[in-house]
């Protein structure tokens, strides 16, 4: 309703000079809570003129209004004050409680030229070596096992510890061949990948979800943990008293003393048979489309690195640069890089993630904020060979084969091609050793020169399954069951 004029006469009305609403008795703006102290006051005339307009906002009439339009304000800009706080908190103050610890932080994969104590060499996964490939070299001894080697030999310089297809674990003394003992883990039911052995113990997964540990000295059962949910697909590793293994229900580390679990990291995947690595306070894993880096010592998921999905082949790391293999692709990316703020606050898993990033985006593209976080790729390579196996990575070589004997080697740095090269069909994945990249075909060791790609040397043997360069000896295992030393 509008004032009456003659109500007016002893009160100052003025005009907001933000929204144009008149305001009666106020220092400030009822509508909009702009000052408006030194606007001008209306005369008379202009007052009457303003009346038929528009109401007259008074300040008697008008301190409810003002009053809830504060209320709003002030609630709006505590909600931004405690979520800034609870973002600051998250990302810079607020650190993941600290898992239990293992009882001994002595036990390790060895690594270096004198042992391959991992499926892929060493906690790197880098299927690289010093040690000579020793395909000249004359044989020191061969023993048979009776039934088909499953997976690559490990070895520490000490022990030369084989997986046999009827289910046993074997452990022979490297320098004479001598069985020293075995062990029986499944009948007929032999594990996907290879052990890995750390001086005093042997530690095994199995795809029914069991993992076990050795006493390496004897083959006596120390522990084992049943996984209720998952299966394991890939090797274990060991680093500083503790096993990392990869389930297809998450990832776990135990204390390598007693299996306790120290900490637990649950997610579902498709594929878990590419075994974990490790690189300083860096933990490594590769599904069917992302690798994760997670902190070792917490559990802590701390970068994704997603791609096309397919079976992922192999993940290895060398100064901080991981290279993934996955289908076809290679993808290489540095590990020390984090994910954006709001998946380390919120989680990679949970939806709030993607509601910010989504949010962030468009306050971007209204010139707003700045631009979105990107995964920070090195390099891709599309269209490697098919049916490929783990590649090799060495000091600034990176190969990768096709079953089919198609060998490519690429700089590790730049991923441009270095050259390419071509064998007969292979069993097993390369290995880059002291004098060159060593290639196993069923019949066959081949030596390639690193720097052109060129043969330097090749070793018939028959049946092969795998071959383990280190500096005492390549140990080769057999499809008929054999293992060889080669010196």
């Amino acid at each position: 309703m509008l004032e009456p004029l003659a109500s007016l006469q002893n009160k100052v009305v003025k005009r907001c000079p933000g929204c144009s609403r008149i305001n009666a008795s106020s220092s400030l703006c009822l509508y909009c809570l702009q000052d408006i102290t030194g606007a001008p006051s209306l005369g008379p005339d202009e007052v009457e003129a303003a009346l038929s307009e528009a109401p007259i906002l008074r300040g008697n009439e008008g301190e409810h209004w003002l009053t809830v339009r504060k209320g709003l304000l002030l609630g709006t800009l505590a909600l931004v004050v405690l979520f800034t706080v609870w973002l600051l908190y998250g990302i810079f103050i607020s650190k993941p409680v600290r898992p239990d610890v293992p009882a001994s932080t002595a036990r390790s994969a060895a690594s270096g030229g004198s042992a391959w104590s991992t499926q892929d060499g060493d906690i790197r996964g880098m299927r690289s070596t010093t040690a000579p490939a020793h395909v000249g070299g004359s044989e020191a001894w061969r023993v048979s096992l009776g039934a088909p080697i499953a997976t690559a030999l490990v070895t520490d310089g000490k022990f030369v510890v084989a997986t046999v297809q009827d289910g046993r674990l074997v452990a022979l003394d490297a320098s004479s061949g001598k069985t020293l003992w075995t062990t029986t883990l499944s009948l007929n039911n032999p594990p996907l990948a290879a052990p890995v052995i750390t001086g005093d113990r042997i530690y095994l997964g199995q795809r029914e979800g069991l993992l076990f540990a050795f006493n390496a000295a004897d083959g006596e059962e120390m522990w084992r943990w049943k996984n209720p949910e998952g299966s394991f697909e890939s090797s274990p590793l060991v680093v500083d008293g503790v096993v990392y293994v990869f389930s297809t229900d998450g990832l776990f580390a135990f204390d390598s003393e007693n299996g306790r679990i120290l900490w637990k990291n649950k997610f579902s995947g498709s594929y878990a048979n590419v075994s974990p690595i490790v690189e300083g306070p860096y933990l490594l894993i590769v599904a069917s489309d992302k690798a994760i880096v997670f902190n070792r010592e917490t559990g802590e998921r701390a970068l994704d690195v997603s791609f096309s999905r397919a079976q992922p082949l192999s993940i290895a790391i060398r100064d901080g640069h991981a290279v993934v293999v996955n289908g076809r692709t290679a993808t290489a990316f540095d590990a020390s890089l984090h994910n954006p703020w709001w998946e380390r606050v919120l989680g990679t898993s949970i939806r709030g993630g993607e509601t910010i990033r989504s949010f962030w985006f468009r306050m971007y593209l209204n010139g707003m904020a700045p631009a979105v976080p990107l995964e920070q790729v090195l390099w891709d390579i599309n269209r490697l060979p098919r049916r490929m196996y783990a590649a090799a990575v060495g000091h600034d070589l990176f190969v990768v084969t096709g079953r089919d004997g198609a060998v490519s080697a690429f700089n590790r740095f730049s991923g441009q091609p270095v050259w390419t090269a071509k064998v007969n069909m292979l069993v097993a994945a390369p290995i880059i050793t002291g004098d060159g990249v060593l290639l196993t075909e069923e019949d066959r060791l081949v030596l390639l020169d690193p720097a052109t790609g060129k043969q330097n040397a090749e070793r018939k043997v028959e049946g092969m399954r795998s071959a383990t360069p280190v500096e005492s000896a390549t140990y080769i295992g057999t499809l008929k069951g054999d293992v060889i030393a080669l010196r």
